[in-house]
């Protein structure tokens, strides 16, 4: 039994070394690593390459009386005080599929994705992400405040492909909600308006330029148990010096007061309420 103890201590200190050493091997062949440079490739050229979708308001618009959208206003500004020239270059695919793998963006076409990237979990799985400068998820529009969905009328449209679609059908039908899918924002406004759906769903962002465009209507979030989802700037992996030099520009604007402005600018009207959850207890 003695012999057998020693034995099993030996094995242990052995065990015990061995880890340290791959440790310490991977540290150091960390440090032989050659350092990140996508921020001094960039400056060589002077240029930032970015890609949006051809049209996703308030993130990016198209002919637009107040501007080219959110997203172009706040990567033009972050260029202009990184001393870089930014390009913009439309992807039709990337509001229409949540996978980032199915964009067929590569890094010869750009260094930057916009306009609509959902900092989740299958994003990050193939790209990084700068810190959230928005906030997404589902929320309801109306023109006055809805306390139940039970028998209400519901246009649904989706608007960014990165949510939940499935749990948030899911808990439509739980709360009683007659429910109507439309294809566009304009179609969602008309059916509110002209009295055909007594409210309409779908994301946040779509759903506060529709309630900052008409005034009159109310915006809250839907239960939080369907997600809140972060947009930010997509950016490949490995950039790092580029992602905290962008990172470091978004919280200097922020802090200056410049997302407000883009808030205001745009119509994006605050989300001040949440819609109660009627189905938790069932």
């Amino acid at each position: 039994m003695a012999r057998e103890g020693k034995g099993t201590g030996r094995r242990s200190i052995r065990g015990d070394i061995i880890s340290a050493l791959a440790v310490l091997g991977l540290v150091v062949g960390v440090s032989f690593l050659p350092p990140d440079t996508s921020l001094a490739l960039i400056r060589q050229t002077g240029a930032l390459r970015v890609c949006v979708p051809p049209s996703y308001p308030p993130l990016v618009l198209s002919g637009d009386p107040r501007g080219a959208g959110y997203d172009i206003d706040l990567l033009t500004e972050v260029g202009r005080r990184l001393e870089l020239r930014v390009s913009f270059a439309t992807n039709a695919a990337i509001t229409r599929d949540f996978n980032p793998r199915s964009w067929g963006i590569t890094r010869a076409q750009c260094q930057l994705i916009a306009g609509g990237v959902v900092a989740s979990p299958t994003t990050r799985s193939f790209l990084d992400t700068s810190p959230a400068y928005l906030q997404s998820g589902w929320a309801i529009v109306s023109p006055g405040p809805i306390e139940s969905l039970e028998g209400v009328s519901v246009g649904f449209f989706a608007g960014l492909s990165g949510l939940d679609r499935l749990g948030l059908s899911r808990y439509l039908r739980d709360a009683g909600a007659d429910i109507a899918v439309v294809s566009s924002r304009e179609a969602l406004i008309d059916g509110i308006a002209s009295g055909r759906f007594a409210a309409g769903v779908t994301e946040a962002l779509t759903a506060r330029t529709i309630a900052g465009d008409v005034e009159e209507w109310t915006v809250a979030w839907m239960p939080e148990r369907l997600g809140r989802y972060d947009i930010a700037i997509g950016l490949w992996k490995g950039d790092l010096t580029l992602k905290r030099a962008i990172a470091a520009v978004v919280e200097d604007l922020r802090a200056e007061g410049f997302l407000l402005a883009l808030d205001e600018k745009y119509d994006i009207a605050p989300i001040e309420g949440t819609l109660p959850d009627a189905t938790a207890a069932r």
